[in-house]
């Protein structure tokens, strides 16, 4: 296993927070056949206004990292990196419920997430994070007809790493 920093370790942790949302929704009923709902669609990365998005799709995106001192003297820093889950739902009923479902999880796991190496067999847990600052909202400045029912839920996950 290589060293768990940089470049591999920000990938483990937004890989291991999107799936373990996905994996959340999908045990919630989410992406079962015969819902009162069109399908859901999960896409990475925000959409390009140019882009048409299917309806009831949810986006998941990484966007600033920056990184602290820990502390005076410590070999360690704190990495907090900014994630968005936007939802583009059908209608508002669909997206309260399922930016709700998201929120929650997230709430639910903010004092400890585990973060997975999904390359290695079995998933061991390799580190954990913490998530500060879930918030979630419904963006009112809608561009395209696929932003009419638009909900985000954004967070910061914190990981104490060692400083290289």
């Amino acid at each position: 296993m290589a060293t768990l920093e940089g470049g591999l370790r920000d990938r483990m942790v937004a890989e291991s927070l999107g799936r373990q949302i996905e994996d959340d929704l999908t045990a919630r009923g989410w992406f079962a056949a015969g819902r009162d709902h069109a399908p859901i669609n999960v896409i990475t990365g925000f959409p390009n206004d140019t882009d048409e998005v299917l309806i009831n799709t949810i986006a998941f995106s990484v966007e600033e990292a920056f990184g602290d001192d820990a502390e005076m003297g410590s070999n360690s820093e704190v990495m907090q990196t900014a994630f968005f889950v936007d939802m583009f739902m059908e209608d508002d009923a669909v997206g309260w419920h399922l930016s709700g479902d998201v929120y929650s999880f997230l709430k639910k796991n903010a004092a400890s997430l585990d973060v997975f190496d999904y390359s290695d067999v079995g998933d061991p847990v390799e580190f954990t994070v913490g998530l500060i600052e879930v918030d979630r909202r419904k963006p009112t400045r809608a561009v395209n007809s696929w932003q009419r029912h638009w909900f985000t839920v954004s967070f910061l996950a914190e990981d104490l790493r060692p400083n290289v």
